[in-house]
């Protein structure tokens, strides 16, 4: 929040109140709102890169923001994330082997001869070859770079995978293949997943449960597709009536 003059303390503003949830293993929880409603508070909190004033931030049942650093860095194979701009995430300078088991490398458990064939095996989960990996991000398609960017975050065999609008900068006919490709995953290898989105048709496709944030509070949770049909709360149905929705015109 703006100071009220240049010498006077900046006024505190809560990014999250009151904010409580759960993620049962294999599934996937959906966080909706505007922008500045607190939901990349909630990715960076989950994430361990910033530190809650109040409250705990667990990973099966180890609080993330009390583990000793070395414990801290142990711990994120458990949890990986994966951002909105698959290029913008994307070292150009990096090869496709090197960005994929760039997890790795900071854990320093393996050697390289070891993280290039884990590489090639989490690429072959995602539907890319193995020949990809001496390519560079500028020789795929969006897609694709989204498709390298989930190799990288399941490299480490992850527990949970924050998933920040994944596909909202990709193209629609895009889109589908993958949010599908992300259900084929989980189901493959028992992940969760907390989605971070504005859009409600991304959520009810790839969630089982949804929480709809607003200015730092949850005012309303439950499965998609009961509570988009159901919405008791103005700000979900705000949100709701301000889905676009194709209206044919019917000839004269």
């Amino acid at each position: 929040m703006p100071r009220e003059s240049l010498f006077a303390a900046p006024k505190l503003v809560t990014a999250l109140n009151g904010v409580s949830f759960s993620i049962e293993q294999g599934r996937s929880l959906g966080i909706v709102g505007e922008s500045g409603s607190g939901k990349s508070t909630i990715a960076r909190l989950v994430m361990a890169l910033d530190k809650p004033t109040s409250g705990r931030v667990e990973l099966l049942g180890r609080d993330l923001h009390t583990l000793p650093r070395a414990d801290l860095r142990t711990a994120r194979r458990d949890i990986q994330m994966v951002f909105q701009d698959p290029y913008g995430s994307l070292d150009p300078r990096q090869t496709v082997a090197r960005i994929v088991a760039e997890p790795l490398e900071a854990l320093a458990e393996t050697t390289r001869a070891e993280q290039r064939e884990r590489a090639s095996e989490s690429l072959a989960a995602v539907g890319l070859r193995s020949t990809d990996m001496n390519k560079y991000p500028h020789e795929f398609s969006g897609g694709q770079r989204q498709r390298i960017a989930i190799a990288r975050a399941l490299i480490t065999r992850p527990k949970l995978i924050v998933a920040d609008e994944p596909v909202s900068a990709l193209d629609v006919s895009v889109q589908a293949q993958v949010l599908n490709l992300m259900n084929d995953l989980q189901q493959q290898f028992g992940i969760s997943y907390l989605l971070i989105s504005h859009d409600l048709a991304v959520v009810n496709h790839l969630c089982d449960d949804v929480c709809v944030l607003h200015r730092g509070v949850i005012v309303e949770r439950g499965a998609p597709q009961q509570l988009f049909a159901h919405a008791q709360h103005p700000y979900t149905q705000a949100l709701l009536a301000a889905v676009p929705r194709a209206e044919p015109v019917m000839p004269a």
